[in-house]
Parts: C-alpha cells; structure tokens; sequence
C-alpha cells in the first residue's frame, strides 16, 4: 500500500533544500510517498511528472541523507534517483499493484539500507536482490547498480545543503541477472562499458535487451 501525504521531516532545512534543487532542476513535485519509521530512517519518495522538456516520471528519496552513511562509504549523504516511462501508471489504483508499485519500494528499500544494515554507499556499488523486496520475481531484474543520475542536469548530481551537509544523488539503474554476473565476475567497470554502449541509465526499461 502507498501513501501519499505530506512529509514529516527528520532533517528539515536538507529536506526543504532538497525540494528546492528538485524544483530548479527538475520540475515541480507532484505528489509524495510517505513513511512514517519512528524507530530508523524514513523514506519519503517525491514524484515529479513527465514535462514537454523531460520526457519522464522522475522519482527522488529525501530521509536517506537524514544520517551519514556508515564509516567506509564513498559518499556521506545520499539520496536516490530513478526514473520511469511517461506512460507509467502513477494513479492510486495502479500503484496498489506490486507490478506497477515496485519502483517505489526499491527506492525505499535502498534508502534504508545503509542505515539497517550498515552499507557503504558509493558510485559503481551493484546490490543484488538479497537485500530488495521480491526483486526478480516482481520485475525480472536481479540487482542494482549506483551510478550518476544521467536523466537529471549535471547541476542536479550534488547539492550544498548548508552547515557542511553535501548530498549526492544517486542514480538506481535496474540490473538483469546476467548483467549482475557480470559486475561479480569481471567488475563494475567492464559491466558499465556494456551498459552505456546500449545506452542503459536510471530510466526504467521492463523488458529490455540485456546489455550482457
């Protein structure tokens, strides 16, 4: 079940920044998915809709960048990027299916992953489904990659959110099980020569082409 509502805000002035950097560079939020999590991290998702200039649902975590990654991270405060298809149902009734809402429970699970269960985070880190919701039974996908947001600005990919507190974005590229092996057997390098020749990002493609 989503919910949509208004945010409660653990770290209120990174948050506001946050939804400040998401309108300057991405467009106005439409709608937020709440979590409400008194005992760890709470994950609210904002969606901004597809415009005549991007061509995309785009789908932003805030809370994650609440609490400094765990000692050995690349990156201290992150947050996390995705985006999908503008034909994407995003309407309450679609998004109580797991087939149309699984998006949104990847973001969350992966917003609270570093602060549940002490995961260092940083640019090129593939997760596999151990750690996701019904991942590959749900999408056919089996794991993640972290890589830069390619479908937002540049400008959007850090944010100075005052008082010493940089956050990184996070782009969360969907990854098939032979793409996964891939990462595992030869590293994350030869898997993103693959990725980018087929031109694979942040943006959602059910039933793409493998790139391995």
């Amino acid at each position: 079940m989503i919910v949509k509502d208004e945010p409660e805000i653990g770290d209120a002035a990174a948050a506001a920044a946050i939804l400040a950097h998401i309108r300057e560079h991405i467009g106005v939020v439409d709608s937020v998915f709440h979590e409400f999590d008194p005992d760890g991290v709470g994950i609210d998702i904002h969606h901004v809709p597809p415009t005549k200039k991007r061509k995309a649902h785009t789908l932003i975590t805030t809370g994650m960048s609440d609490r400094p990654m765990p000692k050995g991270a690349g990156v201290k405060f992150g947050e996390l990027v995705m985006s999908l298809p503008p034909d994407w149902p995003m309407t309450d009734e679609a998004l109580d299916e797991d087939s149309t809402a699984w998006p949104i429970a990847i973001l969350r699970a992966l917003g609270q992953l570093p602060h549940e269960h002490n995961a260092a985070y940083d640019f090129g880190l593939c997760i596999d489904g151990g750690g996701l919701p019904d991942l590959a039974a749900a999408t056919g996908f089996a794991g993640v990659l972290l890589a830069p947001p390619v479908t937002v600005p540049d400008a959007f990919w850090c944010l100075d959110a005052g008082d010493g507190k940089v956050i990184d974005f996070f782009g969360v590229v969907m990854l098939d099980p032979d793409e996964l092996a891939l990462a595992k057997r030869e590293g994350v390098v030869a898997l993103a020569h693959k990725l980018d020749a087929l031109k694979v990002t942040e943006l959602v493609k059910p039933g793409r082409k493998s790139a391995v």
